[in-house]
Formats: C-alpha cells, sequence, structure tokens
C-alpha cells in the first residue's frame, strides 16, 4: 500500500505545473513553465561568462515550488590600480605635480597608484582633497639631503579601503598592509636600480629587501609587488603565462631581467600582463625622447590566487603624467566575503 501511495504522489507532483522563486539581486520573480527553463538557461549562461555564481539549488519537498538561490554580482567588487614612474622635476613643483597625478588617477578610478622617483625628501604623508570633493592619502619616502629615487603611493579615502603602514619604507621600497572591500592585500611597491647606474651590490640589497617583505602578516592575506624594476625581458612582450615555474627562451633579458624573473621563481608569483593577449602598445611602459626606443620596465607580480581574479593589465599609452612613462593598470574583480571566496575545485579519480 505505501509503495503505491508513492508512486501515486509522485505522478501527482509531476503533473502539477511548477513554480520557481527567484531571488536576486533583492528582486522576486515568479516564473513557471518555459520561462522556468529559459531562465535557468540564462542564469547558466551567464555563470560562464561573469561572477555570477549558482551556490546551491534546494528543492523543497512541495508539489509546486522549487527555490534556486543566486549568489548575486554584489559578493563581488571590481576596481583597478596602477604603477607609474613619475619623474618629478623642480623641488617648486613638487605639490602641483603631486596635485595633478592625484587628479588624473581620480580620472581613471584607480582604487591606489603605486608611485616611483618621486624625489621627495625625507618620510611624510599628507591628505590631498581635489575639486570634485574626491580625498586621496599621499605617503612618500625618499633620501634625506639628494633628490634621488624616492617611492610613493596615492590611495583613495572611503569607507571600503583601510591601510595599515607603511610597515616598511626606504627610498626604494614601502610596503602596506591594505584591506579594499573585504580583501585582504600586503602591497610591496619597488623601484630598482637601473640596469646601468646602480651597482651589483644596490641591486643584491633591493632585490634581498624585496624577498623579505614578502613574507605575509596575516593568514590570509595576498601578495602583490609592483613597481619599476628597470628590467628587460622578452617573456613580457607576449602572452607566456609567466608564473615563475617555466624555463622559456629569453634573447633580450638583462640583468635586472634575470634577477626580476629569480623573484618570480623564489616566490612563485606570476607576471600578471603575461597572461593577457595584448597589442605591443599596450606592453610598453617606457619611451625615450625621441619616441623609438621602448622597453618594458614596469611590472605587477601576484600570486596564483590574485591573477585568478584579474580581468587586465596593459599599459595605457595615451594617458599623459607628464614622464617618460606609461601607467600601467591592472583591473580586478574580487571577492567580498569567505562564502565568495570558495572556489568548487575537480578531484582526479585513481586509475584503477
Amino acid at each position: 500500500m505505501e509503495a503505491a501511495w508513492n508512486t501515486k504522489k509522485r505522478a501527482a507532483n509531476t503533473a502539477v505545473q511548477k513554480s520557481i522563486l527567484v531571488e536576486h539581486d533583492k528582486e522576486v520573480k515568479t516564473l513557471t513553465g518555459d520561462e522556468l527553463e529559459s531562465y535557468y538557461n540564462e542564469i547558466k549562461q551567464q555563470k560562464k561568462n561573469s561572477n555570477l555564481q549558482i551556490l546551491s539549488i534546494n528543492k523543497e519537498n512541495c508539489r509546486t515550488k522549487e527555490k534556486i538561490n543566486v549568489y548575486s554580482n554584489k559578493s563581488f567588487e571590481s576596481w583597478k590600480f596602477g604603477t607609474i614612474n613619475i619623474r618629478s622635476g623642480k623641488e617648486k613643483d613638487e605639490g602641483s605635480k603631486i596635485y595633478c597625478i592625484a587628479k588624473q588617477v581620480a580620472k581613471l578610478n584607480l582604487t591606489f597608484c603605486c608611485l616611483q622617483e618621486v624625489k621627495y625628501r625625507g618620510i611624510g604623508s599628507k591628505l590631498i582633497v581635489l575639486d570634485s570633493g574626491e580625498e586621496y592619502q599621499y605617503y612618500w619616502c625618499g633620501m634625506k639631503k639628494k633628490r634621488e629615487a624616492g617611492v610613493g603611493l596615492l590611495i583613495k579615502c572611503a569607507k571600503d579601503i583601510s591601510i595599515d603602514g607603511p610597515t616598511h619604507q626606504d627610498p626604494r621600497i614601502m610596503c602596506f598592509n591594505l584591506k579594499l572591500y573585504g580583501f585582504s592585500i600586503r602591497l610591496v611597491n619597488g623601484y630598482a636600480p637601473t640596469e646601468t647606474g646602480g651597482s651589483s651590490n644596490q641591486k643584491d640589497e633591493f632585490y634581498r629587501s624585496i624577498q623579505k617583505l614578502c613574507e605575509k602578516t596575516e593568514k590570509h592575506q595576498k601578495l602583490i609587488v609592483s613597481g619599476d624594476f628597470n628590467a628587460t625581458t622578452a617573456i613580457a612582450l607576449q602572452k607566456s603565462e609567466y608564473d615563475g615555474s617555466q624555463i622559456l627562451s629569453d634573447e633580450i633579458c638583462n640583468d635586472n631581467g634575470g634577477r626580476l624573473k629569480g623573484l618570480c621563481r623564489n616566490r612563485r608569483l606570476c607576471i600578471s600582463s603575461t597572461f593577457f593577449e595584448l597589442p605591443i602598445e599596450n606592453r610598453w611602459t617606457w619611451y625615450s625622447c625621441d619616441k623609438h626606443t621602448k622597453k618594458k620596465n614596469d611590472y605587477v607580480l601576484v600570486e596564483k590566487f590574485v591573477q585568478s581574479y584579474i580581468t587586465s593589465c596593459k599599459a595605457e599609452p595615451d594617458i599623459d603624467f607628464d614622464s617618460d612613462h606609461r601607467i600601467l593598470i591592472t583591473e580586478l574583480t574580487t571577492p567580498k566575503t569567505r562564502r565568495a571566496r570558495w572556489k568548487k575545485r575537480s578531484v582526479k579519480k585513481p586509475k584503477n
């Protein structure tokens, strides 16, 4: 009798037209029949093409309703940052120069921008308030007397952005602990000695410091290293997907280029721009005065986990910062919550 009853119950459930309650961005819809099937297919397609994820499908024990929980794009945040060698000029023009850079950074909607060769003396920070009302905090570190080298950071002031640091600063390296939209970052901004102007001892000291600062201070912290490394390497001029584990032929690698690849090997860092198909104009970051000699000196290095969230990393040759360098902009879409960070991993079955 019980088996017959269950058979009748299943038949009744099949005969009843099902409806679906869809919760997406606080919008509730009721769909039936063909609408249900087409909407579900649309959701699956969006999952493939964007960061929209179906986390679970909960079939309720009732005849007329299925409930699909959709994890919306609100669980991810799209943002971008830049790095550029600004080559500051005369000391009396420092204030106006950095203000113009802050305006350009705001125009590009960058969350933060790493700066090299700022040539500010000493260590300090100041708040820059733009005409539009936007606020940027500016940190810098330079030599005590000479107006040489120097690094800095411009970061937007917002409620979802917090900064701890700088935790280390010298005229060539600054390090910060950031929390951006729920994403914890260890940021290292560096300016390497030039290929001909820097001695081997200076280069050794620079890369030793970088190696030490790549050590994380928190459990879930992610590492981003960016700056002007004065490094030339052929693998950065094509889509090579370099993550520090490959051995690739390199015809134009200089001394700084070899040291940069050594850093990637030791720390398993990806050269982010090598993961994208880009025109060669979007790879060059330095132009000579005659515009004929071009190089890629600026880099963004990240862990594989961070690289999976990067959607673009390219130089913008048409944006003018009154410098012979071009800004390198990296775009990311990162999870804001712990649940959003979860990724389904496939488990390989053992062979018989």
